[in-house]
């Protein structure tokens, strides 16, 4: 696809490594024979090595952002040299579900032999400098309509005054990477967008045992990818999916709450909602004008400022650290709304509505002020200011 976008709207392709499926090198199963179901075959991550190198300039070092090695870890640190002598130092970071590895080396020095001899190692540079000073949005998107997510994005601008997109493509087939960024783009107030190309297995998306590593290695690996590169000089970044939107409250956005938090974190606690009853399949946000009865709560996101005292936990989907977080963090005035069926349907039973909705004329006034309702939809009463909890 020919691209006439500006330099300040760019993909990114990282320089991943992967094993072949056929050879003798594969990441071992994490879960016992009798717990591989036909889902957690087709997939779990055997061949990916690592996901991404990126040159850190300030620092002279290469970082690799990688799924959980295990048993790869030996082969891999085995086989890193630097001008053929094999690498003394280096700083790995593991956590849950993925891992870093900090490798000190000027740029083209560094190789890793698997077995087959020394392969120079492809890096690319780093792209935090375009995010700097940016209130930013991070997701991972797979397919979502291109409205969808320019209306997300739209929304955060508006009402928290984003700037900064990052998104991480995991191998979209309805559009190319340009797509998205045409959209985001025309948006008023984003003034920056990436989107990284990174068509690796996401992962199984049933539950593991507490006893297990979680399979699931894709999306936490990616935000911490963001975390030291595109957004490492962010001004504060909001880690919420494209079907999910943070209602406003009177006093600021949630970029100036993580910002001048001490801890530089806030947790943000949500609720789903629906699109009516008789919905069927996928539809944007402005159709969920209606709640569970009782509630339904959804899974806490967060927004917080890079370098902050949290940031040192690392990044994961729904929080950064399991002590301190939920004790210091919370923030109840900011609201996560999120839509049930603007999805593209890769959880089971997405499209399964609850039997009691009951529809919300805050939501339908909410929607109406920010969105374009479908047709034939509800119009919000004259005594509705169309703001929203997800906390009612």
């Amino acid at each position: 696809m020919t691209s006439t976008l500006p330099e300040d709207y760019f993909v990114v392709d990282p320089p991943g490594w992967i094993l072949p499926a056929d050879g003798p090198l594969l990441r071992r199963h994490v879960r016992p024979q009798s717990r591989r179901s036909p889902q957690y075959l087709e997939r779990y991550d055997r061949t990916t090595l690592y996901y991404d190198c990126v040159y850190l300039d300030e620092k002279n070092s290469y970082l690799f952002t990688a799924p959980r090695f295990l048993n790869l870890w030996q082969p891999f640190r085995r086989g890193l040299a630097v001008r053929g002598e094999p690498v003394c130092r280096l700083r790995r970071r593991t956590w849950l579900r993925c891992e870093q590895v900090e490798v000190p080396a000027s740029r083209g020095a560094l190789t890793l032999d698997l077995g087959s001899g020394a392969e120079a190692v492809a890096v690319r540079s780093a792209t935090s400098s375009a995010f700097a000073g940016l209130n930013c949005l991070v997701a991972v998107n797979r397919d979502n309509a291109l409205d969808w997510i320019a209306d997300w994005a739209r929304y955060h601008a508006e009402v928290h005054c984003a700037e900064g997109v990052v998104l991480f493509d995991n191998g979209s087939t309805a559009y190319p990477a340009e797509a998205i960024l045409e959209r985001l783009e025309a948006v008023p107030g984003i003034a920056r967008a990436a989107v990284f190309r990174v068509p690796y297995p996401y992962g199984p998306a049933d539950r593991s045992r507490w006893h297990e590593v979680s399979p699931r290695f894709f999306q936490t690996a990616m935000l911490n990818l963001a975390r030291r590169d595109p957004l490492a000089n962010a001004r504060a970044v909001l880690s919420i999916d494209i079907d999910e939107l943070v209602a406003a409250r009177a006093d600021g956005t949630v970029f100036d709450a993580a910002l001048h938090h001490r801890l530089g974190l806030v947790t943000i606690q949500g609720s789903w909602i629906f699109p009516a009853p008789d919905t069927q399949g996928p539809v944007g946000h402005a159709a969920h004008v209606w709640r569970g009865d009782p509630d339904r709560r959804t899974n806490q996101k967060w927004c917080l400022r890079p370098g902050g005292l949290m940031d040192r936990f690392g990044w994961a989907v729904h929080r950064v650290d399991e002590v301190f977080q939920s004790l210091l963090t919370q923030q109840t005035d900011f609201g996560l709304l999120h839509c049930r069926g603007t999805s593209t349907g890769w959880k089971a039973k997405r499209f399964d509505l609850p039997k009691n909705l009951v529809r919300d004329d805050a939501l339908v006034a909410f929607m109406a002020a920010h969105f374009a309702l479908p047709e034939g939809s509800p119009q919000p009463s004259a005594a509705s200011e169309g703001k929203v909890s997800s906390n009612q």
